[in-house]
C-alpha cells in the first residue's frame, strides 16, 4: 500500500493511499475489513456523477464515479484497473478540509467527471486545490479508436493523443487529467507514473483482463 500524508491545516491531514495487488481485490467484502464500516465504495458507471459522503460509511454503492467529503473518519474509495485515480484535496477559508477521489477513465472524462468533481469541491469554499495521481495504463499500451480520440483532442488538445508501442492510435490518459485539472487550476502535488498494464504490482482490465480491482483510498484525519 503506497500512502501519501499531506497536513492540510493545523487540526488536519489528508492521507491517501493506493493499493496493490498485494492488498487484495478491491471487489471483495473482506478487502480493508478492518475499514469497512467507515469506508464509502461507490457503483462505478464511468460516468461524471460526484456523491457527498456526509459521515463514515454514508452512501456506500452509489452509482457516481467520484466522492468528496469534509467529514473526518469517512473513508473514501474507489476502485480501478488501468483508469486513471485522482485525489484531490484543500481546504476552506473557515478552514474546513475536504477529500474528493475520482474514477477518471475515458467516458467519465468526456462526460465530465473531473470538472464536477472540481465544481462541487469549490462550492464548499475550498481554494489551494492540490492532486495526487495514482497507477494508470500508458499511452504505449492504450491502443484507441480514432473517432473517439478525435472527439478527445477536440476537447482537451493534441496533447492527450499519441502511439502505442506498435504505432496504433492511443489515448493519453494521463496528459487528460493534467490538462484538465491545469485548465480548472489544480497544481498536481505527485504524479505516479507507473502503467497498470506492464507493471506486476496492478492488475489491467486491458491487457489481461483481469477482473480484480484496486483502490485508491482517501480520509481526512483530525491531528493530534
Amino acid at each position: 500500500m503506497l500512502t501519501f500524508v499531506r497536513r492540510i491545516s493545523a487540526q488536519h491531514s489528508v492521507r491517501v493511499r493506493f493499493s496493490e495487488c498485494s492488498d487484495g481485490d478491491a471487489r471483495l467484502p473482506t478487502f480493508l475489513g478492518e475499514e469497512r464500516n467507515a469506508m464509502t465504495l461507490p457503483f462505478q458507471t464511468h460516468g461524471a456523477e460526484v456523491y457527498s459522503v456526509d459521515g463514515p460509511g454514508e452512501g456506500n454503492g452509489q452509482e457516481c464515479d467520484a466522492l468528496l467529503t469534509t467529514c473526518p473518519g469517512a473513508v473514501l474509495a474507489v476502485r480501478i484497473a488501468d483508469c486513471v485515480p485522482i485525489a484531490v484535496y484543500g481546504t476552506s477559508l473557515r478552514n474546513i478540509p475536504i477529500v474528493c477521489v475520482i474514477h477518471a477513465g475515458w467516458r467519465g472524462i468526456r462526460e465530465g467527471v473531473i470538472v464536477n468533481s472540481l465544481q462541487q469541491i469549490r462550492e464548499h469554499g475550498a481554494h489551494h486545490l492540490r492532486a495526487i495521481i495514482g497507477p494508470h495504463i500508458s499511452t504505449e499500451c492504450y491502443e484507441f479508436g480514432k473517432v473517439e480520440l478525435e472527439e478527445l483532442v477536440a476537447a482537451l488538445g493534441r496533447d492527450v493523443a499519441g502511439y502505442t508501442k506498435d504505432g496504433r492510435p492511443a489515448l493519453d490518459l494521463g496528459s487528460a487529467v493534467l490538462e484538465q485539472l491545469a485548465r480548472n487550476f489544480v497544481a498536481v502535488d505527485h504524479h505516479l507514473r507507473r502503467c497498470t498494464a506492464t507493471d506486476e504490482r496492478y492488475w489491467s482490465h486491458r491487457a489481461d483482463e483481469d477482473t480484480q480491482r484496486t483502490a485508491l483510498i482517501a480520509e481526512i484525519e483530525t491531528s493530534g
